[in-house]
């Protein structure tokens, strides 16, 4: 009889779930193949949804070998790997 984990190609019974650092915070993510701005924002500042004039600057580092570092702008998605580290601050009133 497979388990799930086999039947769903994990097979080394690894969680789905992926350790990321936003802000020097430890968050445990699903994984999946993509994290949006939306996401990593909320992670960080929770209480973003009510103050819809502040922007943020979205950075990230120990990305993905092809992309290791970059900016995260509003709207974009990156795709999300173990360890990988965010950085968001306020950048102020759109």
């Amino acid at each position: 009889m497979q388990t799930e984990q086999q039947h769903d190609g994990q097979g080394k019974g690894k969680d789905k779930t992926v350790a990321i650092i936003v802000d020097g915070t430890p968050h445990e993510v699903p994984k999946k193949e993509k994290i949006s701005y939306d996401e990593v924002v909320e992670l960080a500042y929770p209480d973003h949804h009510q103050h819809p004039d502040v922007t943020y600057a979205v950075t990230w580092t120990r990305g993905p070998k092809n992309r290791p570092e970059g900016t995260l702008p509003p709207g974009g998605e990156v795709k999300v790997v173990e360890g990988m580290a965010f950085n968001v601050s306020r950048a102020g009133q759109s």
